[in-house]
């Protein structure tokens, strides 16, 4: 299991929240999460993650002005950050290239999301 890693997720849709971050808890990370991108660039400002997971999609500030401004951030520019949307990859791939790392689709796979965010921190697999 992975411990001590800080993971951020910034989604608004309740139920995908909660599916990501009961699976992250699960597997020994430490997950904060919000509801858009103000409240997660507040949230990442105050207390650097190791990781960000971002929908696309959201109210207020969405994820392609969430990634800008997290890029633009110099303690936060060299987070990585992993994209999620249900709106295909022409989406994603725009927010790819503002500086996100990675992609997943929606519906989730959880076991792809974890796999992504093994490679994005640089750990191991260890069960689970």
């Amino acid at each position: 299991m992975e411990t001590g890693k800080r993971i951020l997720v910034v989604e608004d849709d309740d139920v995908a929240c909660e599916l990501m971050r009961r699976a992250l808890e699960r597997h020994g990370y430490e997950v904060r999460t919000a509801a858009d991108g103000i409240e997660g660039y507040d949230a990442a400002h105050g207390e650097p993650p190791d990781l960000i997971i971002t929908d696309v999609n959201m109210p207020s500030a969405d994820g392609a002005h969430f990634v800008r401004r997290v890029r633009d951030t110099p303690e936060l520019a060299s987070t990585p950050i992993l994209v999620t949307t249900g709106y295909g990859t022409g989406n994603a791939t725009f927010v790819m290239s503002l500086g996100a790392n990675a992609y997943e689709p929606k519906p989730l796979d959880l076991q792809s999301l974890l796999a992504t965010v093994r490679r994005l921190l640089g750990t191991k697999h260890q069960g689970g």
